[in-house]
This record gives structure tokens, C-alpha cells and sequence, in this order.
């Protein structure tokens, strides 16, 4: 009897896992990673102002179907296996199909073992060991925010941790060593050039923010570092920003500011900027923002999608934490502007099967699944009364 209330347990949770919509904690220090077509955050911080409470859960939502910032819809999936911020999640491609790389980050005790994967066919979590070559291993936590980087065949993974360059050989599970860079630099903002080289933008060298104009570069054929200029409307330094890449080679900049204890008053301007090669020199732009949000972030994530700028989570100036998604539209390069729906770009929305997009059809979907969840429910709870009384009476026939 134990047994079967137990199984109707499970049944119940699976079933109120389905239809009830799943809400989102507030968060910072998170991070989030692009792969197959969703967007997959885990872990970070959480708590009311200076309260610091680590997480390890994981979820994730739909690129390939429209959505409304005002209402998102998350899929829960399996927890991390630890409790870590300021670490790094990159999608790559290994033998065993898509999987989700976790490297890094400060974590709380136990700090477990230097890399998981979670793997997007089986849905799991699970711990790898690399072979090392030259002695060169990653430390299982990281002395700051990292950025892992993948190149264009998604099988190679670059991490810069404090001067350090870690190549991870995805295929091969293989450290490689990379060459030391020139300077150290601690919460940054990466991405991956189409010259094959990864720009590192702002950061601090553990003293003091470094200059905006001041691009420091790795290119992944040479293994060499190199610093280049860049001129025009240069942002103030910063820390805590994002960067992220769109296909014409425009590099978003957003949020960050100086580091120091008053935060309120050392947000860095502007929130949002823009950089792009033109030739042979980078040249930085400051556009406006139309509708901009109120909340300006800080150790927040970003992604291009399409037409957009996702910014999810992270803090604002005033310590507290937040659980809501900014969508800036970069389409136009004369109108950026913050918007609440989204789009999805026709090589994600062709993969998912046609669906009514507006915000009206997605609450009936969501009401109707409730309604047959909630007469699921009682369904099976009428079941294990019956269920339960014939075995008693079963039982009572046998004494």
C-alpha cells in the first residue's frame, strides 16, 4: 500500500509539473548559454539586497515560438550538480551529441569536480575527467567571472581566467595550454570575432577598470595576444557588463558600472553602446535607447536572437536582484528600442510546430491545460481513496 501511494505521488508532480507555469527567483552572477534553438540559464544568487543564497537550479525557454517578456513560460530541468556563481556555461558539440559545459566559478561546499556536462538528449547532468596535456588543468573554481568562448565547429572551448588562457578540446575531452596574456583581467565581457580571434572588452586588472578604448585580442590560429585601439564615443570603463555578437559583426554593449562599494553612483555610461570594425579600426557608438527599461543591469547575461537583444536577470544599482527578461530590438541601426515581444527569426521558428502566437492564446493554452491538470488530479486522488479502501477492506476480510 505504501508502495502505490508513493507511485501516486510521483504521478501528481509530474502532472502539476506540466500544466502550472513555472516562476523564476530573482538572480545575478547566473549565466546562460544559447543551444539548439532555447535559452538555458542555471545557478547564481539570490536573496533580498547583501543576502547572498547560492542556487544550482536550471531551466530554460523557447526561441522558436513567440513570447511575451511580460509573461514567460520556463521549462525546469535537472538541478546543477553544485552550487556556483560567477561561472560559465557554453554549448559545444562532442561525440556523444549537444551537450552544456559547466566550468568554473565560485561554489559552495562541495565544490565537486572541475567540469560537467549536462547533455541535451538525455536530459542529465554528469561530471568529466579531461586528459591533460603539459600539466595544464583548469582549476576547479575560477578567481573570477569567466567567459568560455566556442569556436565556429563548436569544438574547441577557450576560457580566460586571470591572465590564463584554457583551451578545452571538446572532441578529444584534451587541455591544451594557450599563451599567457598580457595583462590580467577580471570580469569581462567576450566574444568571438569573425577574424577568428576573441575580443575581451573592459574588466578590471584587479586594481582598476581598464579603458574602453582599449581592446584586448586572442586570435585561436596564432595563440597570440594583442592589444588595438578603438576611437570615437568611448564608453567609461566598467565591469559586470555583457557583450554579445550579431552576424554583421556589430558587438552590443550593455550595462556594467565601476566596481566600487557605492554602487548606486558608479553606474557606467552609457548603459548601452555599440561596437563595430570599420576597415581596419574598431570605432565605438553611444545610439539611443527608445523606451529604455528602468532597470539597469549589472552582472546580468545577453544574447543576440534574431532581431534582439536578450538581457536576462542580474542586479541594479541598488543591490537588488532581479527575474525579468529586457528585449532591445537591434534590427534598425538608427532605432534601437526596448520592446516586450518577441519574434523568433525564421531558421528557429521553422524547427517548432505551428502555434497561435498572441498573449491571449497562450494564457487559453496555459487555463485549459490547468483545468484538465486540475481534473487529472483529483481523478488520481479519487483512485488512491478507492484504491485504499479495498485493500483495508481486503485486509479486514483476511483477519
Amino acid at each position: 500500500m505504501t508502495l502505490l501511494i508513493i507511485k501516486l505521488i510521483i504521478i501528481i508532480n509530474v502532472i502539476i509539473t506540466v500544466v502550472v507555469a513555472q516562476p523564476t527567483i530573482v538572480r545575478c552572477c547566473h549565466d546562460s548559454v544559447l543551444a539548439e534553438g532555447r535559452i538555458y540559464i542555471g545557478g547564481g544568487l539570490t536573496g533580498k539586497e547583501y543576502e547572498d543564497i547560492y542556487l544550482n537550479d536550471f531551466f530554460s525557454f523557447d526561441l522558436s515560438v513567440p513570447f511575451t517578456t511580460t509573461n514567460m513560460q520556463y521549462e525546469v530541468h535537472a538541478n546543477v550538480p553544485i552550487m556556483s556563481i560567477a561561472h560559465t556555461l557554453v554549448y559545444a558539440k562532442s561525440a556523444k551529441g549537444g551537450m552544456i559545459y559547466l566550468f568554473g566559478g565560485k561554489r559552495k561546499i562541495p565544490i565537486g569536480d572541475p567540469i560537467y556536462e549536462y547533455s541535451l538528449e538525455k536530459k542529465a547532468w554528469s561530471s568529466i575527467t579531461p586528459k591533460v596535456s603539459k600539466g595544464v588543468t583548469i582549476p576547479i573554481e575560477s578567481s573570477t567571472k569567466i567567459e568560455g568562448i566556442i569556436e565556429s565547429s563548436l569544438g574547441t572551448i577557450y576560457i580566460f581566467d586571470n591572465g590564463t588562457m584554457y583551451i578545452y578540446d571538446v572532441l578529444n575531452n584534451f587541455w591544451n595550454p594557450g599563451e599567457i596574456a598580457p595583462h590580467k583581467l577580471n570580469y569581462y565581457a567576450a566574444v568571438m570575432l569573425n577574424t577568428s580571434e576573441i575580443a575581451y572588452i573592459g574588466g578590471s586588472n584587479g586594481t582598476i577598470n581598464l579603458p574602453m578604448d582599449q581592446i584586448l585580442l586572442y586570435n585561436t590560429k596564432l595563440s597570440s595576444w594583442h592589444i588595438e585601439a578603438s576611437r570615437d564615443k568611448i564608453p567609461s570603463p566598467r565591469q559586470g557588463h555583457t557583450a554579445s555578437i550579431a552576424p554583421d559583426g556589430r558587438i552590443f554593449i550593455y550595462g556594467g558600472f565601476e566596481g566600487n562599494d557605492d554602487v548606486l553612483t558608479s553606474g557606467s555610461t552609457p548603459t548601452f553602446a555599440v561596437l563595430e570594425r570599420v576597415g581596419d579600426e574598431f570605432v565605438w557608438f553611444s545610439p539611443e535607447l527608445f523606451n529604455p527599461s528602468s532597470v539597469m543591469r549589472i552582472y546580468h547575461t545577453s544574447h543576440v536572437v534574431g532581431d534582439y537583444l536578450i538581457v536576462a536577470f542580474g542586479r541594479n544599482l541598488t543591490q537588488s536582484r532581479l527575474n525579468t527578461i529586457d528585449l532591445i530590438n537591434i534590427k534598425n541601426k538608427d532605432n534601437y528600442e526596448i520592446v516586450t515581444d518577441f519574434i523568433p527569426p525564421y531558421e528557429l521558428s521553422k524547427q517548432s510546430t505551428p502555434s497561435p502566437p498572441t498573449h491571449t492564446s497562450s494564457r487559453s493554452t496555459v487555463i485549459i491545460s490547468s483545468v484538465f491538470g486540475t481534473f487529472g488530479f483529483f481523478v488520481i486522488i479519487t483512485s488512491a481513496y478507492f484504491l485504499y479502501r479495498y485493500y483495508r477492506s481486503q485486509n479486514d476480510i483476511v483477519k
